[in-house]
């Protein structure tokens, strides 16, 4: 006679915080390029290599095939999203109009404690600005962390939430491409200063025209540097 036991809720809970920690883990390492585009992902050797359960990877690296940075094909299993020069300028011109838009919608509805928010982001990022000495990965990987915190701050006061989410999801893939860059060669980041306190003193002053054609210039500005380094220039 066999008996079958329902999962305790200790168990279920147990095994839901596994996926998570595998997604987060999964994911900051595809992010940062510690896992390269094309590279195969065998259950079984990341099971190995971080320790998580070969059910809880399975879980977390569906939730990536769902945001794009895993594939999965039949009979060949998951694999990390390859990059292109075709699709980080579509990735781009997506960030153009979306990002943008978001950052128009939170100037013309963001509350006063929105602009403290971004005061105090853009002060944390000119702060590690600073106090860089030198570009090793850590280092850049800091600044980065704050670059982003700066960028999803500025655009907080957008009221749609659908927007945010889309926005969040391309900027995440523009950085894998940026992460294959600067963690070889740091972007000069005397240009991206300047560009950031463009931004915000247009975004205090409610100046949406300015801002929206600031931030407009800025990610092109970015994405150009990264496609160069990668792919190298092109006339196109």
């Amino acid at each position: 006679m066999h008996m079958y036991m329902i999962d305790s809720p200790a168990i279920l809970e147990k095994h839901g915080s596994q996926i998570e920690e595998a997604y987060w883990r999964l994911r900051r390492e595809i992010l940062s390029g510690n896992l390269p585009p094309g590279q195969k992902l065998r259950i079984e050797f990341l099971r190995r290599q971080y320790g998580f359960g070969a059910s809880g990877i399975r879980e977390a690296l569906s939730r990536l095939v769902s945001e794009g940075l895993v594939e999965s094909e039949p009979q060949r299993g998951f694999s990390v999203s390859p990059i292109s020069r075709e699709e980080l300028r579509d990735i781009t011109a997506s960030r153009q109009v979306i990002e943008v838009e978001a950052l128009r919608q939170a100037i013309q509805h963001g509350p006063f404690e929105w602009e403290t928010r971004v005061v105090a982001a853009r002060y944390t990022l000119e702060r590690f600005e600073i106090s860089m000495t030198d570009d090793s990965p850590e280092v850049i990987m800091n600044w980065e962390h704050a670059n982003r915190q700066f960028h999803m701050t500025l655009i907080s006061g957008c009221p749609l939430r659908w927007l945010l989410r889309f926005t969040e999801q391309l900027y995440d893939q523009s950085q894998r491409y940026r992460h294959r860059t600067t963690l070889r060669r740091a972007v000069p980041r005397a240009g991206l200063s300047t560009d950031h306190a463009e931004l915000v003193d247009a975004t205090l002053k409610r100046d949406a025209e300015r801002a929206c054609a600031a931030l407009t210039q800025h990610i092109g500005h970015l994405a150009k540097i990264a496609e160069d380094r990668i792919f190298g220039q092109s006339g196109a």
